[in-house]
């Protein structure tokens, strides 16, 4: 291999020298038109890795662009490339899927390991190679040995996480194919996993063992009141005149409403306590206590794209910003992969790719852009199984099927475990993990071959199990996707590519330059015996609650029969493609989705509330947003048109920025109008005392003169369109605006907290709240309903409490009461660390609450702060500043029921920033990731904080023009 090293630092929009731009240029020409280097100059590290000379040439922000005459060549290129800047990432990612963490970091990896291995991400990558295109198992073979090229040269130092952890290169594994598979299964799990059956069944148990006939139904409190299917607002992703996904519209009759559950669900004591231990231990695994509560993660993603009919320039439009773990390194890694050679269709692809994983997975070719966001289909159920015990060693064998014996597959396990601190390099130990918590895994074939993830053999006459159906567990294509969408020149050609993405479901955005703009539902749906045949759930108990694993009830998955389904991989029948959601060039001339139900079918608070054109429900899932960013996407596109007709690249960038609060736009009238009642005349004396104080008639002030936005409010504070450069002192606007903020987001807690939470704990129910986005959808809901309801919900249970002469002074209380309390708490120890106990309402900027740190899998000093030049806010308030909050379209979660200076941070957001057009010539596009493709260096982030973009360099002159680097790969 010869390394050409042209020059650092160059900036991105200054030329090159004659020289250097000569030898970029000479870099970038086939053989025969530049000179080769001198034999004497290059040296060879793996003679069969290329079979033409490639070049890299990188960028002032490093971005590669790599330039050859086959896929192989480039996907070899593109792995050293990986290797280089981000390995240590791709060793953390493919241990942590496949179950041996604990090799790297030690006993802290061990749960993880054992319950991953469990479920068997690995297994599944192993499955899924043979399935795969030859086309892209060559793509996968030459990516794993550009990293092998790379991390085992002794000329290229080990990333400095291996010293740390006293590991050497003797211990790492070459990479594999099946690497790179089971980190695409990994990263697909993380967005389609979904184990809150867990969760809503315990919790559904318990709302109905504490409800009587005499005081309230259970049943109706959790479906009706508390654990509601229906969103904070109701945005459509497909246009209102079109039939939502072939849906043959509402169904009739009560048996199809989830509030008909089952009045005895399965959950026996025992199954109880087992989903409770299992959930327990889950719970310790980040990865997994996502997918128990994936309905407060906070993740989520957003796009939106516009025709010609309604862009400034008549070209199509599309913006893209995924919403994933913001950490250090930065999860997404920009390239552009660029194949010339003769023999099949030139590829020139540009976007993001996932390191250790070959292609682009969000980005254009010359032809198409495409863009994701997830959609939150239920495909996974969770089942109690009956299981059969061998005689001789006491351990499950089968489980029971229409009441005969099913063989579970058995595989032993060994964990091995690091032991960093004790001086020796690469000490790996056995960890003695015992067959029944973890040593020996049990799959159920029926299951998809699911694993088995808990068992109860206290009672051998008796014996149970909780088995989880997924649609990742067994062969998927999703790689072949991909591959075919880099290459891909027109609308047809990308539908293709979608019968590939079997799993982790995704909404679709697509534009071309024949100026068509689509929006497809990917991954594959499975069809529930029970909703199909029944149409009902079978015993009253729908998919999202743990379900009959011995066939009493009718609900398996319904087994695929010829003629076999042409979009599927796996042995079950499907959602047919024609009925998922999807749109092609919609008559307004635009599409959005925010994790949203696209075509609104839990918005009447009943997912089986639909029928397909066939028969059957037309059930999606019950995780979908709750709308707080689709909803205010739809009110700034509207109200762009509105203003200007058209939609411009800027207002897209603009719109990504947006940083207000669409539920403070529904609630604070609300709140407003306690204050105004208070001060009424003959306002009850309780209520007229909130009035009386000061300090919330201050509040009330600056609540009412709020735009809902959120900007830090403090000079250390990076908010949108600042210079990061030199941060400016904020105006006086900003610092009202982001007061505000403050005091109605900690006012937002109090009022879950009292109203919502108060009230479940005095039913008994205190373990089982709500999560805090569903708690705030509960709160809209009652007081929506309240001219109707005073104050009771459905269930007659009464929110707002019954000590005051009339219910709406119960209401008003509740509301100015919590006011009261946030009040107390800003000036108390809870925020004494932003706020030193400050009364002044002016201090509460929210720049000193709303923070992130950038983690590490190693934490400090690879942690951001301290590490990229970055420092903490102080010493008790960890992190970088910045504006946003729950529910913002430029999303940067916390926890809605924060009470305190430090749980108001943010871990969660945009992995990447798009907007891009195309162009005859190809797309004109701008990107940022928060960090960089050098892992060491986060070169971007600065731009990330404050809402700025880097052009894309996409044509050769371009390329050529800021290039700072570069090399060529030789055969």
């Amino acid at each position: 291999m010869l390394k050409l090293a042209l020059q650092k630092g160059v900036p991105v929009r200054r030329p090159l020298s004659a020289p250097l731009a000569a030898l970029a240029l000479s870099l970038l020409l086939p053989p025969a038109l530049s000179a080769a280097p001198p034999a004497s100059a290059a040296q060879a590290v793996d003679k069969a890795g290329v079979l033409a000379p490639v070049r890299i040439l990188r960028d002032s922000l490093d971005v590669p662009h790599i330039f050859g005459s086959t896929d192989r060549d480039v996907l070899y290129a593109l792995g050293r490339a990986h290797a280089r800047d981000r390995f240590f990432q791709m060793d953390v990612l493919r241990h942590t899927f496949s179950g041996t963490l604990a090799e790297l970091v030690g006993k802290a990896g061990l749960d993880s390991d054992v319950q991953l291995r469990t479920l068997g991400l690995r297994r599944a990558a192993e499955a899924s190679l043979p399935v795969m295109s030859r086309e892209t198992q060559v793509w996968l073979d030459a990516y794993a040995r550009g990293v092998n090229s790379y991390i085992f040269d002794p000329a290229n130092p080990l990333p400095p996480e291996y010293a740390a952890l006293e590991l050497t290169r003797a211990s790492i594994h070459p990479w594999t194919s099946v690497d790179s598979l089971t980190i695409a299964k990994g990263l697909a799990f993380g967005l389609s996993f979904d184990l809150s059956d867990i969760d809503l069944t315990t919790a559904l148990a318990a709302f109905q063992a504490a409800g009587s006939p005499t005081t309230f139904d259970g049943t109706i409190l959790f479906f009706k009141d508390v654990y509601r299917a229906a969103p904070f607002d109701p945005p459509h992703s497909l246009p209102a005149s079109q039939p939502p996904g072939g849906s043959g519209g509402p169904t009739t009759g009560d048996k199809r409403t989830i509030q008909t559950a089952a009045r005895s669900l399965l959950l026996s004591p025992r199954t109880a306590a087992l989903a409770a231990r299992y959930r327990e231990k889950a719970a310790q695994v980040p990865l997994l206590r996502e997918a128990l509560e994936r309905r407060q993660s906070g993740r989520g993603s957003n796009w939106w794209v516009a025709s010609g009919k309604v862009t400034d320039s008549g070209r199509p439009i599309l913006a893209n910003d995924p919403h994933l773990s913001l950490s250090n390194p930065s999860i997404f890694y920009e390239a552009q992969l660029r194949v010339s050679g003769s023999g099949r269709p030139a590829m020139n692809a540009f976007g993001v790719t996932f390191p250790g994983i070959p292609g682009i997975v969000l980005g254009c070719n010359t032809r198409v852009c495409w863009g994701a966001t997830t959609n939150e289909m239920d495909v996974t159920d969770v089942y109690q199984e009956k299981l059969v015990l061998d005689p001789k060693s006491g351990l499950p064998v089968a489980t029971t099927f229409e009441g005969k014996p099913e063989p579970l597959t058995i595989i032993p396990q060994t964990f091995l475990m690091n032991q960093p601190g004790n001086g020796t390099p690469d000490d790996l130990v056995n960890a003695g993990i015992g067959p029944l918590d973890g040593g020996v895994t049990l799959v159920v074939p029926r299951r998809n071959h699911g694993p088995i993830v808990a068992v109860d053999l206290s009672d051998p006459a008796n014996p149970i199990g909780l088995s989880v159906q997924y649609t990742g567990w067994g062969p998927t294509r999703e790689l072949d996707a991909f591959r075919t969408w880099n290459r891909a020149g027109n609308l047809d050609e990308f539908k293709q590519g979608l019968q590939f993405f079997d799993f982790g479901s995704q909404n679709f955005a697509y534009a071309d330059v024949d100026g068509n703009i689509a929006y497809f539902t990917s991954g594959e749906l499975p069809l529930r015996e029970d909703l199909q045949t029944l149409d009902a759930p079978d015993g009253g108990i729908p998919p999202f609650l743990i379900r009959d694993g011995t066939h009493t009830l009718k609900h398996e998955w319904l087994t695929l029969t010829p003629p076999p389904q042409v979009e599927t991989s796996f042995p079950y029948q499907i959602l047919p493609f024609a009925e998922m959601p999807q749109t092609v060039n919609p008559q307004q001339g635009y599409i959005y989705n925010a994790n949203n139900d696209p075509v609104g079918t839990s918005n009447s608070n009943n997912p089986l509330g639909q029928l397909r054109h066939d028969g059957g429900i037309f059930y999606l899932g019950i995780g979908y947003d709750r709308g707080y960013r689709a909803g205010q996407i739809r009110r700034q596109l509207e109200a762009t048109l509105k203003a200007k007709g058209t939609f411009s690249m800027q207002d897209f960038e603009r719109i990504q920025a947006n940083n207000q609060l669409l539920d403070a736009q529904a609630l604070v009238p609300y709140l407003v109008a306690a204050f105004t009642n208070a001060k009424a005349p003959g306002a009850p004396a309780a209520l007229a005392a909130l009035a009386a104080d000061p300090r919330v008639s201050e509040a009330i002030s600056r609540l009412q003169t709020w735009n809902f936005s959120t900007p830090t409010g403090i000079p250390e504070g990076f908010d949108p369109g600042d210079d990061p450069a030199a941060l400016p002192t904020p105006s006086s606007q900003e610092i009202a605006n982001s007061v505000a903020a403050t005091l109605y987001s900690v006012w937002r807690g109090q009022a879950v907290r009292q109203i919502i939470d108060a009230t479940l704990q005095r039913l008994g129910l205190g373990n089982f709240l709500p999560p805090g986005d569903v708690a705030l959808a509960d709160l809209r809901y009652l007081l929506d309903a309240f001219p109707t309801e005073d104050g009771p919900g459905s269930s007659g249970v009464n929110f707002f409490g019954s000590d005051t002469p009339t219910p709406e002074a119960a209401r008003d209380t509740a509301l100015l009461t919590s006011l009261q309390s946030a009040l107390n708490l800003l000036a108390g120890d809870a925020f004494a660390p932003a706020f030193n106990h400050s009364t002044s309402q002016s201090d509460y900027r929210w720049g000193k609450l709303h923070r992130i740190v950038f983690k590490h899998p190693l934490g400090d000093p690879f942690n951001i702060p301290p590490g990229g030049g970055f420092t903490d806010l102080s010493p008790d308030l960890p992190g970088i500043a910045r504006t946003g909050g729950f529910g913002t379209v430029d999303a940067a979660a916390h926890d809605v029921r924060a009470a305190d200076a430090n749980s108001f941070m943010f871990g969660s957001g945009p992995a990447r920033r798009f907007v891009g057009t195309l162009q005859t010539s190809g797309p004109a596009a701008e990107e940022v990731i928060p960090g960089g493709d050098d892992g060491r260096v986060p070169n971007q982030l600065p731009l990330w904080l404050t809402n700025h973009y880097h052009p894309w360099l996409y044509r050769p002159g371009e390329v050529i023009a800021n290039t700072t680097s570069g090399e060529v790969i030789l055969p």
